[in-house]
């Protein structure tokens, strides 16, 4: 049951990346007050023009420069900096600066499947969850599954070329969840406070293989594609040729356990918060992509 309707001002971190941007729309969308909180000022300009609200923050600058930021929110939706390698530091950053800043509502961006030994980034996610839940706020811990969407950078490629190709065995099974879904989703806990101290998995309807995901592309295109592994080294040359990419080697760890367990999760949790089926791969890439 949703609590009786009040507008929220929720402050967004990380709210120019993609995940972000879609929690700011999803809020605006269900007439609640996004403020974004970015860490460059044309990022801002960005949001505001979109009609949100915009802070410029960097999350590197300590407790009390973000707290500053965090005045006169009714609560905070934290999408740490995607891969970052202090992630846990910067998140316990933004917990003490929402307890000085009197914000109790918290909700934390997590991952599915946190607690995976060989992926250390999920590792980090683990231990900004265990600060979340020491915490004094009133939070909410999500855990999405990869996204539907993370198929479009690689569309037009797989189209042209006939090939999508992943870095992991393609029959390695997945749970993708459509982005606008998982937005819909801290919507719908922030409405509820029944959902206070809830850790919920976001996991799409269907068990999907890469190379399911590529027939997906081929029937949404018109054109015959094929899922292909692409070799890692190959991978890691084609992204990282003088090797000084920092997170290189946390996405390899992470597609060495793609490559022997995918990466899967229950549908059920997301389901009772949007209540409806959750959104299928197919139609989040039709409504994306403007087909009919």
């Amino acid at each position: 049951m949703t609590d009786p309707r009040t507008t929220l001002r929720v402050a967004v971190t990380g709210a120019s990346g993609k995940t972000g941007a879609t929690v700011v729309a999803g809020l605006l969308e269900a007439g609640h007050e996004p403020v974004a909180l970015v860490r460059r000022p044309e990022a801002a300009a960005s949001l505001r023009e979109q009609g949100a609200a915009a802070r410029v923050v960097d999350l590197e600058a300590g407790p009390d420069a973000i707290a500053a930021a965090l005045a006169d929110v009714d609560a905070v939706h934290h999408v740490p900096p995607n891969m970052h390698p202090t992630e846990d530091a910067l998140t316990a950053d933004v917990v003490a600066a929402a307890e000085r800043a009197g914000v109790r509502r918290f909700v934390f961006h997590s991952v599915l499947q946190p607690h995976v030994p060989a992926m250390p980034h999920h590792l980090r996610k683990a231990a900004s969850e265990l600060t979340v839940r020491s915490s004094s706020l009133d939070w909410t811990v999500l855990q999405p599954a990869s996204y539907a969407q993370n198929v479009l950078p690689f569309w037009d490629a797989a189209v042209a070329g006939g090939t999508y190709r992943v870095p992991y065995d393609v029959a390695r099974p997945f749970t993708p969840v459509d982005l606008a879904d998982v937005a819909k989703a801290v919507v719908a806990v922030l409405e509820d406070s029944a959902t206070v101290f809830g850790t919920f998995e976001l996991s799409g309807p269907e068990v999907l293989s890469s190379a399911d995901l590529a027939a997906v592309v081929a029937e949404l295109s018109g054109r015959p594609v094929r899922a292909e592994h692409q070799p890692v080294a190959d991978w890691r040359a084609a992204v990282d040729p003088d090797g000084t990419r920092p997170d290189v080697d946390d996405l390899v760890a992470m597609f060495d356990h793609y490559d022997a367990h995918g990466l899967v999760g229950s549908p059920l949790a997301l389901g009772v918060l949007l209540g409806r089926t959750p959104t299928t791969v197919r139609d989040a890439l039709r409504r994306d992509l403007g087909l009919a």
